[in-house]
């Protein structure tokens, strides 16, 4: 009987079930589990009503995913929304210490129709809101016009997304999809000390909607991806696991 040892993470691909296409690949794991799960029914009785007979039944399997590194393709796989490239505006937000002439140009062009703010910053503390004959000072493409040299000002707006931004929209009726999942790795033959190739083969797993998404100064945030196994169908199969020889 050959034994072996575990201790590489998994490479996991996505498989779209309809047409067998990937739909991802995942290379910087921290993580890959399987869970597995079953429900027990005892039967008891006699003195000290003990154990008599049990049952296993209803079993489950779980697959946590831990990635080091988020993409806005596994980002979209979580929002079950695709990404969009274009249509969308972004948040601007400038610190400027205004010049002589009273004009500043701002790094992006503000989106025609969008309301832009300017306020008077002491501090790193907003103050009043800088206007002309009660509108906002003038502007012509990304230049401001009209400030008072020497004041720090604080622009809010909105622009146009540029070539290349993209965009994943998490709604409240989208949803995670349901995928084939590979997993492939190694493990150690005890009685060689040789690596050899490992795979787990899952033909149904649901990915799970729920996720948290940390930011935090002091440590890199890792994502997870959890996958319910669902039983194939006219089949008992949850998953397999294959090691070469």
């Amino acid at each position: 009987m050959s034994k072996f040892a575990i201790k590489e993470v998994a490479d996991v691909t996505f498989f779209d079930i309809e047409t067998g296409k990937p739909v991802i690949f995942f290379d910087t794991l921290k993580v890959s589990t399987i869970e597995n799960e079953s429900e027990t029914a005892e039967a008891r009785g006699g003195k000290g009503n003990g154990t008599l007979v049990t049952w296993n039944y209803g079993r489950t399997a779980t697959l946590t995913m831990q990635d080091a590194l988020l993409s806005m393709d596994s980002l979209s796989l979580l929002a079950g929304n695709e990404v969009v490239t274009t249509g969308f505006t972004l948040s601007g937000r400038e610190k400027v210490t205004v010049p002589v002439g009273g004009a500043i140009t701002l790094q992006n062009v503000p989106t025609t129709g969008k309301v832009i703010s300017i306020y008077k910053t002491v501090g790193g503390v907003l103050t009043e809101e800088v206007v002309i004959d009660g509108t906002i000072v003038a502007r012509t493409g990304a230049e401001i016009t009209g400030l008072t040299a020497g004041d720090i000002v604080s622009v809010f707006y909105e622009y146009d997304a540029p070539v290349g931004a993209q965009m994943v929209k998490f709604t409240s009726d989208s949803f995670p999809g349901t995928y084939r999942v590979v997993g492939d790795t190694i493990v150690r033959d005890q009685s060689t000390g040789k690596d050899k190739v490992a795979q787990f083969l899952i033909p149904k797993a649901s990915l799970q909607s729920g996720f948290s998404l940390s930011l935090d100064v002091e440590n890199p945030a890792v994502f997870d991806f959890n996958l319910n196994i669902m039983k194939e169908a006219d089949s008992q199969d949850l998953y397999q696991i294959i090691k070469l020889a």
